[in-house]
């Protein structure tokens, strides 16, 4: 690993995890898998009715059942058993007994989220954050509340495929084989050993723009469900399903086609960064990939029956790709293992992908979240650069059409930054190990 972290080979870790909004899809997921792999969890409850609702339920049938569909790994869907000393509504037990906090929210909450934990005592207690994910430039804006530099974990996308069909119920649809993590803040190298111990999947860097700028939530949100939000609005009146990433990306090729321009004003912006890229076109280095996913191929498939083995063997594959921005089509590669087709469109490669065959609703938060956390900070990015930002521009007119929304609550214009910060922050100045 990147850090030389000593991972225990003792399951029953003394870690202690904190769970921010454990009622959320992605929060149940996390409590339910950490907890089955021994870690000490404690799941943090908000004040909200359907909060409550949920915990209520997990404390009447003492746990939270885990489902998994059929899968490789051979998981079965099981019971987690859930004490009360481990789910509740005890913000200073989560900011003062934790070792890491997860904050498993959409990210346009996360300002108000961590001004309450700052209430709390978060800056004095130091404690490690991750943020999965926090979209685009979150940190910057954070680092405004608690204190320049406190440590944060950027995950680029969130580990689990999940929902939250039911009460009292996580669903885990699929695990992702590996994501890039972006550490940012001033560390101590235990706190980074001890990540990389609960997460040995993920590739970590300390480059904000490889989770930033390598944000997919950009491409595949908000401008699916802005250009098809008439099909979806119709959906729902006559209460028929509607399958978002068939439907509107690989069904739908005037959407394809938006998606690969943002997807190479992704790559523009790496690249004018100074960073390495897969995919941006004259600089594919296609060869080279093509040797990196055989090499991994081959060693997945001497580790099959391995699973642990086939997570440090994919990370450890993988360190090579953790200072670059890839394209869609080889973050599907490598998160999903959707063998990359040179010169294959996006809506093709997601017509590909297995877990999006699956039914996929669209989401709210898919314009909620990803407009002022995913949209906004990246074109914002792209203007400082000096970069055409048409294929953005374009988006966000559809939206303020549709919406009648020109800016409201925490959106992410950038107004408060230099060009040169957001450079420096991008490309990894404001990251120090500590003693």
């Amino acid at each position: 690993m990147l850090y030389e972290a000593r991972r225990s080979t003792n399951t029953e870790s003394q870690t202690k995890i904190g769970i921010y909004c454990v009622s959320s899809q992605s929060g149940r997921a996390f409590f339910a898998d950490l907890r089955t792999q021994g870690f000490d969890v404690y799941g943090y409850v908000r004040d909200s009715a359907h909060a409550v609702q949920f915990l209520d339920i997990v404390r009447q049938q003492r746990g939270l059942i885990l489902e998994r569909p059929e899968n490789k790994n051979q998981e079965q869907t099981h019971f987690v058993p859930v004490t009360e000393d481990e789910m509740g509504c005890d913000l200073h037990k989560l900011v003062w007994n934790s070792d890491i906090i997860i904050i498993a929210e959409p990210s346009h909450y996360l300002y108000d989220t961590i001004s309450r934990l700052k209430a709390e005592g978060l800056s004095e207690a130091g404690t490690p954050v991750a943020l999965v994910p926090p979209r685009t430039f979150a940190v910057p804006y954070l680092w405004r509340i608690l204190g320049s530099y406190h440590p944060f974990i950027c995950f680029s996308t969130c580990p689990y495929s999940c929902k939250a069909p039911a009460p009292g119920i996580a669903y885990i649809k699929r695990r992702k084989r590996n994501w890039f993590a972006s550490l940012e803040g001033f560390f101590h190298i235990q706190s980074i050993q001890m990540v990389e111990e609960i997460f040995p999947q993920a590739v970590y860097n300390h480059i904000p723009a490889t989770t930033s700028i390598g944000n997919i939530g950009a491409v595949f949100h908000p401008t699916p469900y802005i250009m098809k939000y008439d099909e979806i609005l119709q959906a729902q009146q006559e209460r028929r399903p509607y399958s978002y990433y068939v439907e509107a990306i690989a069904r739908a090729p005037e959407v394809g086609a938006q998606l690969e321009k943002i997807d190479q004003l992704r790559l523009q912006i790496a690249d004018a960064l100074g960073l390495k890229t897969f995919g941006l076109k004259g600089k594919e280095h296609e060869q080279e990939w093509r040797r990196l996913m055989e090499k991994l191929r081959e060693r997945e498939t001497s580790l099959y029956n391995d699973v642990q083995g086939l997570r440090k063997a994919r990370s450890d594959a993988l360190q090579t790709l953790g200072d670059v921005v890839t394209s869609v089509q080889h973050w599907l590669d490598y998160t999903y293992g959707v063998v990359r087709i040179e010169g294959e469109s996006i809506a093709d490669a997601v017509g590909r992908t297995p877990t999006y065959q699956k039914m996929s609703v669209p989401q709210k938060r898919y314009i909620e979240e990803d407009v002022p956390s995913s949209l906004l900070p990246m074109m914002k990015i792209a203007e400082r650069l000096r970069l055409d930002t048409l294929p953005f521009q374009d988006v966000m007119q559809r939206y303020y059409q549709i919406f009648g929304v020109k800016k409201c609550g925490f959106w992410r214009d950038l107004e408060e930054f230099s060009d040169q910060f957001i450079i420096d922050y991008l490309t990894g100045k404001y990251f120090e190990i500590q003693d």
